[in-house]
């Protein structure tokens, strides 16, 4: 997803700021009436506002009318380019760039469409091509924050982070106030686990970004990384004043706490998302985890049937059911009683043995193995009773 979204989204990003700011202009000039709006710029204008209803047959030819009737208005050549990528037109969006790769007399019109035309080049495979391209661009515009930002994009995208993190630095300090490159720069030390750096240019982002969920998310799981859960829990309530209804919040925040040993407060979040949702099993994976760390069995085998009830064959529940029955043998083993600890050793063993056979994930695959050594290894500690 990354790989093609990233510039993907960067672009549209361009072609929409470029769009509104053209609406703008256009509502400034009807205003003032300093001089009528040319053809070109109705067309664009009319085409912008099918493009905002996702009407992209309509906006198609709208745009090819801006263009033909000034063939200089390079943002309704990116807007058509970008339509053309939204209906899946790859071919007539790539021509487009083609066509008017380095033809204006403008040095920003030519700027715009070549890092355009890396962009698609690197969606059709042909990335040597692309980042020569805009390596070009940034030779010709050693000052501009956007094409070092979306060569950075780009370099990330190959999975060459030190470069992609050089060209990120590049870019903020050449825009230090633009939230996008912020945000992007903040989740790439993020992923190179630089937590602390992270935040810092996370918290940047969020000035321009305020109500941005994932943006957020990032400083709060920054903050969860670095064990300063109460900050964490600070961002995700945050997110919660913005959605109410968020779930995803409520259990981080339950594992927050859970993490600080605050059971009764880990209980109250994940027990408000039960409300919220009470049919995801993710809930049921968090309280099962709860109840489990207190060691309180029965409420575990209430939320396991609950969850059963919802889904028989959750593969998650069949590894956590196992861990129930493995306690209910240790259980019986600390009172000395061998025959019932065997009973439910074994029984734990069976339903880890089946979890393994639905499903392919290794985490669970593996908890489940080492569930069944644990459980065996006890089984043999019995005999020797």
């Amino acid at each position: 997803m990354k790989i093609l979204k990233v510039f993907f989204l960067l672009l549209l990003l361009l072609v929409l700021v470029s769009c509104a700011s053209t609406s703008e202009k256009e509502e400034e000039i009807k205003e003032s009436e300093v001089h009528e709006v040319s053809e070109a710029e109705r067309y664009f204008s009319f085409a912008y506002e099918h493009i905002k209803q996702k009407n992209y047959d309509e906006a198609i030819p709208l745009l090819e009318k801006a263009v033909k009737a000034d063939p200089t208005y390079v943002d309704a050549y990116l807007a058509l380019k970008e339509v053309y990528l939204i209906v899946g037109d790859t071919s007539k969006a790539l021509a487009i760039c083609k066509e008017t790769f380095g033809c204006f007399s403008e040095p920003e019109s030519n700027r715009k469409i070549a890092l355009a035309y890396a962009s698609l080049l690197d969606m059709t495979g042909q990335s040597e091509e692309a980042e020569q391209l805009f390596l070009d661009v940034i030779e010709k515009n050693p000052t501009d924050a956007n094409s070092y930002d979306m060569y950075a994009s780009f370099l990330e995208a190959k999975g060459k982070n030190d470069k992609a993190l050089e060209n990120y630095k590049t870019a903020y300090q050449y825009d230090p106030d633009n939230g996008g490159i912020a945000f992007r720069y903040g989740n790439l030390l993020f992923k190179l686990e630089r937590y602390r750096e992270a935040i810092e240019l996370l918290k940047k982002a969020k000035e321009f970004f305020a109500d941005d969920i994932e943006v957020i998310k990032l400083i709060a799981e920054c903050y969860m990384e670095l064990g300063e859960y109460e900050n964490g829990i600070e961002e995700y309530k945050s997110i919660i004043k913005i959605i109410p209804e968020h779930v995803s919040s409520r259990l981080l925040i339950g594992n927050a706490y859970l993490k600080m040993k605050q059971y009764q407060k880990a209980y109250i979040y994940y027990n408000e998302a039960l409300e919220i949702a009470p049919e995801n099993l993710s809930v049921y994976y968090q309280l099962i985890n709860l109840e489990l760390t207190r060691k309180n069995l029965p409420a575990v085998k209430r939320y396991m049937d609950k969850g059963f009830s919802i889904d028989p064959n959750d593969y998650i529940l069949f590894a956590l059911y196992g861990e129930y029955y493995y306690r209910l043998g240790s259980n019986y083993m600390d009172n000395r009683q061998a025959r019932p600890a065997k009973e439910n050793f074994d029984e734990a063993i069976r339903i880890w043995e089946e979890a393994i056979t639905k499903t392919s994930d290794p985490k669970w695959i593996n908890y489940a193995q080492e569930g069944i050594k644990r459980a065996q290894e006890n089984i043999e500690k019995l005999i020797i009773w």
